[in-house]
């Protein structure tokens, strides 16, 4: 059996054979009272101890011709699925052929390298002895794609790194493997005496078996899930009869990062915990308990916490002393209830199923008020139009620890659920908190944080460290310098002081002058710490890195007149400046045959260097280069992005003494958001182009003022001029792409999220100021799941582009079509008339698509759904807009799609 090859075959931490495969053969050894020895090898080695005779089967192995070929097989007792992993930079690469390129990294001796083959023969490998050495190079960025089984890690922080870059959502289906046990070539009467001993193992053992290590039967792929209705925003239906909600998203966001489907099961709250009691579904959403309240069930997962106020109708109670002798209302299932009774000893309570019916009790004047899941309330009251009537005593408050529960007995789930669940970051799971929970004083997840939540041996750890010191260069901007008053600043020192801030930190920056000598104090000790590394391969001995923080694609500066390369492949003969101690150089001759090296201390001589033709071009970093050009120094310069070198991130390296702050320092890049990089690149790379057209205008004046007679200077500085205007215009259009890049959809080009939030806000502001109305819309392409279930996420990508183009047709170029993810898109209509101009566009849009889409020999149908909100009838901020006309979308798509809705 092979040992690493976790869950099916492989050795404990007690040195024990574990997994499905292995509790199959020990049950075969039960029912038939025939002894087995089970010796766990490296996956080669357990191959050849049954080509040597050394051992009489293999536990089993995937089915392929080259091995049927080889042994005798068993019938199979188990199904594996097998993938490859890409990393989230290869988002884009859908297809076998477009991982040329990359060696793919797998174990000696599996079935990956023929069953890729088969798929795709010109594919390179990266071969590993065992799964763990295979994992321990994914980590460490030696390889960007490689091929493993469907399952988890026992390793929850490799888990989570590796799930971090490489993203479910990226892997590629290699094949359904069924496996089955082996032998050597002419041993059939074993064969059969394997056979007839598996046909004696009941099936009710096999499901259990599954499920006690992947959490769920082979044959359903997927856990079904309970879940209360009517419990907005955690758990209810939508207008289109799904699933949604605070706690469905978790789940969903659970299922993307473990490649697990989920089915909700929705009932009330008590039907729910009998559904997974009953063994009729495999978890519960998420449930209230306490010491003194308990279900039965197992806890798996602390998945929320909940805040309960007391709500009372028209009053506003400043000492809780005056509650006494009143009654308020409750449900029985509340954990706090027992705190509740501490707090108000003479307050009695009435137990009540549902908020409907404590609402209509204090109509009536049965109770005085009631305590209550605060967020899900204040949606009610919302929702009932009673907001206004409602006060919430915040001077009593509780607390419920939301779990998610299983059974006792499915210790495979539960180790599965976790092992899922803690993939989620904080920062993925406060973007949901967000989209959900109105007041913010019910957030746990998005409470902004000055230090990382840490265990007490991490803060030990931290507080033991003394002040480190920061080295970086004193003059690359926009990443690092020194400013004018000798401090530290750029990119890396907003990052830096992240850090610090995050992880309680003292950093001391020490400047260099030189690459070089940076990198020299690094690897001697003199500094703990530099940002904007590469993680290479032959680093990694002297380096501990973080992952990738910022993107650092590179670029090459040439003369004006020099020919535009893109690609490193075009650099043959050329004459390439390279910073002294870059890894880069080395990865150029590795590339680009017959370059010619010109090595240089920094950027500033890297472009001299061009600008007095001592090299043909220079290698750095794109957000440098273009922050050098815009000053105007280097007005003969230009700058072309490579672009097969477009992926590359910069990474923080640590000296190994103090690699221990890596995972720490991981935890805290990915706390980064979205927003924080788009404030800090605005701060130091979204200053425009310096224009210098003006200074140069002036110093002509002068000098055909003082040298009229000299004609020859007039031209000569008449071309610098047009030579300057033609270098603007090409820094401007690189400043307007990496503008692009930023705030539009890779895929189609639309303006994404990000830029939708800005246009939103300058219609509310011109149309409250003009007084004038605007509608937003949001459509949803009906059946396109169905697309890329059927015919693969390539075809659906081709798909939406073609309904991207007809949507595009529609609208005015004074409006604003934007993706606003997966296959939703929002509309903003500026300056409408009247309503029927709107209606009359959302007809249109639904037009567009009547036609069949075609891409190659596949032909398909959608069709559109709109919601409409107008501002200020529907709202008069983006929150409220967006979410009525998702709502009304919702609506659209279950009244049968291809049809739009409005308030």
């Amino acid at each position: 059996m092979g040992e690493d090859s976790y869950p099916y075959q492989f050795v404990d931490d007690a040195g024990q054979p574990q997994g499905i495969l292995v509790d199959l053969w020990q049950e075969w050894s039960r029912v038939n009272q025939r002894p087995i020895t089970l010796v766990a090898r490296h996956w080669n080695d357990s191959l050849r101890q049954l080509k040597d005779g050394k051992a009489d089967v293999h536990l089993a192995l995937a089915l392929t011709p080259e091995r049927e070929a080889e042994y005798e097989f068993a019938k199979p007792i188990s199904r594996i699925d097998t993938y490859l992993y890409l990393h989230s930079e290869l988002r884009h690469k859908d297809s076998f052929q477009k991982l040329l390129p990359y060696r793919i990294g797998i174990v000696t001796g599996s079935s990956h390298e023929s069953d890729l083959k088969a798929q795709e023969p010109g594919l390179s490998f990266a071969l590993y002895p065992g799964r763990d050495a295979l994992l321990k190079a994914v980590s460490r960025g030696e390889i960007k794609v490689f091929a493993g089984m469907e399952g988890y890690l026992r390793d929850r922080q490799l888990a989570r790194s590796i799930a971090q870059q490489y993203p479910t959502a990226n892997r590629m289906l290699i094949k359904h493997s069924q496996v089955a046990p082996a032998v050597a070539k002419g041993r059939q009467a074993l064969v059969a005496e394997i056979d007839r001993g598996f046909a004696q193992i009941t099936p009710e053992f096999i499901v259990q078996t599954q499920r006690r290590w992947l959490g769920y039967r082979t044959d359903q792929h997927g856990i079904t899930v309970a879940m209360p209705l009517n419990m907005e925003p955690f758990s209810d239906l939508g207008p289109d009869g799904l699933p949604h909600g605070l706690y469905v998203d978790i789940w969903h966001k659970w299922s993307a990062k473990t490649g697990v489907p989920v089915e909700f099961v929705a009932g009330n709250m008590n039907s729910a915990l009998g559904l997974v009691k009953q063994g009729i579904v495999d978890a519960h959403i998420g449930y209230p308990e306490s010491d003194d309240l308990s279900s039965g069930l197992k806890r798996a997962w602390h998945l929320h916490t909940q805040s309960s106020r007391l709500f009372l109708k028209g009053q506003v109670v400043d000492s809780l002393a005056l509650l006494a002798g009143k009654r308020l209302g409750i449900f029985p299932s509340s954990p706090y209830i027992t705190e509740l009774k501490q707090a108000l000893p003479k307050v009695q309570l009435k137990y009540f199923d549902s908020l409907d019916a404590m609402v209509n009790a204090v109509d009536r004047g049965d109770i005085s008020g009631f305590v209550s899941p605060s967020a899900w309330t204040q949606h009610y009251l919302l929702t009932h139009g009673l907001w206004a009537d409602y006060q919430q005593a915040k001077a009593l408050q509780f607390s419920s620890d939301i779990y998610v529960l299983t059974r006792k007995q499915d210790d495979g789930l539960t180790q599965r659920l976790i092992a899922g669940f803690n993939l989620l970051t904080r920062e993925e799971l406060a973007a949901l908190e967000n989209k959900w929970m109105l007041n913010g004083d019910d957030h746990v997840y998005s409470k902004e944080q000055s230090r990382l939540p840490l265990t007490q041996a991490e803060q030990r750890y931290l507080e033991s460290l003394p002040e480190l010191k920061v080295g970086y260069l004193k003059d690359w901007p926009p990443f690092e310098f020194e400013d004018q008053q000798g401090q530290f600043a750029g990119i890396n020192a907003d990052v830096m002081t992240r850090l610090a801030q995050q992880l309680g930190l003292k950093l001391k920056p020490l400047a260099f002058d030189e690459w070089r000598d940076l990198l020299k104090a690094l690897g001697s000790g003199e500094v703990v710490m530099a940002a904007s590394l590469a993680a290479r391969d032959e680093q990694d001995a002297a380096l501990a890195f973080s992952d990738g923080y910022w993107p650092s694609p590179w670029a090459m500066v040439s003369t004006v007149e020099h020919l535009n390369l893109y690609s490193l492949g075009q650099l043959n003969g050329q004459r390439v400046a390279i910073v002294e101690g870059y890894q880069l150089a080395g990865e150029l001759m590795a590339k680009s045959q017959g370059i010619i090296p010109v090595l240089v201390p920094g950027m500033r001589e890297g472009l001299e260097a061009v600008s007095q033709g001592r090299a043909d071009l220079f290698i750095d970093k794109v957000v440098s280069l273009g922050s050098a050009l815009s000053t105007g120094q280097y007005p003969a310069l230009k700058m072309n992005l490579i672009t097969d070198m477009a992926d590359q991130k910069s990474h923080i390296g640590v000296t190994p003494g103090h690699k221990s702050l890596v995972p720490l320092i991981n935890r805290a890049i990915r706390g980064l958001d979205d927003s924080q990089r788009q404030r800090i690149h605005q701060k130091w790379v979204g200053t425009v182009i310096t224009d210098k057209s003006q200074e140069y205008k002036e110093w002509i004046g002068y000098f055909l003022l003082a040298l009229l007679i000299a004609l020859f200077i007039v031209l000569l500085v008449l071309q610098l001029n047009r030579r300057l205007s033609r270098e603007m215009s090409l820094r401007r259009e690189a400043e307007l792409k990496m503008a692009h890049l930023a705030n539009h959809d890779p895929l189609t080009g639309l303006p994404n999220r990000a830029l939708l939030d800005d246009r939103l806000e300058q219609a509310f502001l011109q149309h409250a100021r003009e007084q004038e109305r605007f509608a937003v819309l949001f459509l949803g392409v009906d059946g396109f799941k169905a697309i890329n279930d059927t015919y693969g996420h390539e075809v659906g990508d081709r798909m939406l582009l073609q309904v991207t183009e007809r949507l595009a047709t529609v609208i005015r170029k004074s409006d604003t079509l934007v993706r606003f993810g997966g296959d939703e898109f929002v509309v903003i209509l500026n300056r409408i008339q009247d309503f029927d101009a709107v209606c009359q566009v959302a007809e249109n849009l639904i037009q567009s698509l009547a036609g069949p889409l075609k891409w190659q020999d596949i032909s398909v149908q959608l069709s559109l759904s709109v919601g409409i909100s107008v501002y200020p009838v529907d709202g008069d901020n983006a929150i409220e807009l967006l979410k009525r006309a998702d709502q009304l979308m919702y609506r659209a798509k279950k009244g049968g799609g291809n049809c739009y809705r409005s308030a």
